[in-house]
């Protein structure tokens, strides 16, 4: 039920589903903007025209995935409760949401390309790119193993596609237009299927953007009780809580924090392990090694998006105090003496256990792929140098919402500083003294989030 009464102002009721399409984007709004912006400033350097083109458009529609991926998750979750909740006209809503979203992502930033004369192809590109980032968030994690048996399928087809054959399939606007329509009505057929399902899935089973954002979990939370607590399957619990206050604190923290198990270990290194794997299989043979020199650029992000979870927890208890952050601080167990400085410890110590494993993983993709040793380096300076700058925004951004919005921005910079290091040959003169002072850099924000922490009456309180 709407808050806004059916006799309210007019304005109100005008676009309902514009101003929820905004909502959902939030900050990656500016995403769309910032596409547009580099599609620009691309056609200022010196390049063929063509070729400016093709970045351009390509850097576009990498933002608008983005951007597709965090809107479309939130939209999805909240058509999905809707349809479950019997509410009217979900189905109607739904479109409208596609039909502003193609306006706001496809059609308008198209303009910019408008005077190259391929307005069509911006248009299908775009909104391909779209396309993909809610097919992305709408499948669930066990169809990553059938993309691996495909990906390994395509090495034995009986007709091989060369190059010229796959950049007249991509600057094609009707066979980009058509990849983009298959990918939406794959997804509409995953949330049909998914909003007819009588019960909460598994982790294996459960689309991505529901997993995301807790969408079917919300009677799971509510059972758990304060802090969310996680299941004892997810965040095993010890015989000695007593004497280990801060085990206690992971396990009243929830999913990213306490004990590891076998259980937890797997679920954490088994998408690792996975493309890995799927990099391995597409990598025999001569030209496999230059599918694996592509892939140890990506290796990093990787490494880092394996440390991600206790960050995005802590957060996601910030930002929704019903969670039971505040309720935390009564319960019996947990450090009674500088609870701020156990609270950071024990997040470096699981952004630590999480990130040692994948590293090593990836370092041996990297033996394997032939890697000199200037990149074995690098990989462990970008990996540290990311995560301890990762680790000091997210405890800046705990009592700033000004810092929220600071932290985002530069996220995304370190993350496209770490894919330009990677693109450059490894042993590069600049490469190690440049993340050296970020490591240094992240350590002092670390160290400076912690102090404030330390400052407050107690970490987990508001004010």
């Amino acid at each position: 039920m709407s808050a806004i009464p059916a006799h309210g102002p007019a304005r109100y009721r005008r676009a309902p589903a514009l101003r929820t399409l905004v909502a959902a984007g939030g900050w990656s709004n500016g995403l769309i903007l910032s596409g547009m912006a580099l599609a620009m400033l691309v056609r200022l350097l010196p390049i063929d025209e063509g070729k400016a083109f093709g970045l351009g458009l390509s850097l576009a529609t990498v933002c608008t995935t983005f951007w597709a991926m965090l809107a479309g998750a939130r939209l999805a979750g909240t058509a999905v409760q809707s349809a479950r909740l019997r509410m009217p006209r979900v189905g109607r809503l739904g479109l409208a949401w596609l039909g502003w979203a193609l306006l706001l992502a496809a059609l308008l930033p198209a303009v910019v390309f408008m005077d190259a004369g391929r307005y069509g192809l911006a248009v299908a590109a775009l909104a391909c790119g779209a396309a993909l980032g809610i097919f992305w968030v709408s499948i669930p994690p066990w169809t990553m193993w059938l993309v691996i048996g495909l990906g390994v399928a395509a090495r034995w087809l009986p007709f091989e596609l060369d190059g010229a054959a796959l950049r007249a399939a991509v600057t094609s606007a009707p066979l980009v237009a058509c990849a983009a329509l298959a990918l939406l009505a794959a997804s509409a057929l995953g949330w049909w299927r998914e909003a007819r399902r009588t019960g909460n899935g598994g982790a294996w089973s459960t689309p991505i953007a529901l997993s995301m954002l807790g969408g079917m979990n919300w009677s799971q939370a509510w059972q758990q009780g304060p802090g969310g607590q996680a299941p004892a399957g997810d965040t095993p619990v010890g015989s000695n809580l007593r004497r280990e206050p801060r085990q206690a604190l992971g396990i009243a923290l929830g999913p990213g924090f306490g004990r590891a198990s076998l259980k937890s270990v797997l679920a954490t290194q088994g998408p690792i392990v996975a493309v890995i794997v799927l990099w391995v299989l597409l990598g025999v043979g001569a030209e496999g090694r230059g599918a694996s020199d592509v892939s140890l650029k990506f290796a990093p992000l990787l490494v880092l998006s394996s440390a991600l979870a206790p960050l995005l927890r802590l957060q996601a208890l910030y930002l929704r105090p019903g969670l039971g952050l505040h309720e935390l601080a009564l319960l019996p167990g947990l450090p009674a003496r500088a609870p701020a400085q156990s609270l950071v410890m024990l997040l470096l110590r699981c952004i630590l256990a999480r990130m040692l494993p994948s590293l090593a993983l990836l370092a041996g993709f990297g033996l394997y792929a032939g890697a000199p040793a200037p990149y074995f380096q690098l990989l462990v300076w970008t990996s540290f140098a990311g995560a301890a700058l990762f680790g000091g925004l997210v405890l800046l951004s705990l009592h700033s919402k000004a810092m929220r919005g600071v932290a985002i921005v530069l996220v995304v910079a370190v993350i496209l500083a770490i894919l330009a290091t990677m693109t450059v040959p490894p042993g590069a003169g600049w490469q190690m003294p440049a993340w050296s002072v970020a490591l240094l850099a992240g350590t002092a924000l670390w160290s400076l989030g912690a102090a404030r922490l330390r400052a407050r009456p107690h970490p987990w309180l508001q004010n």
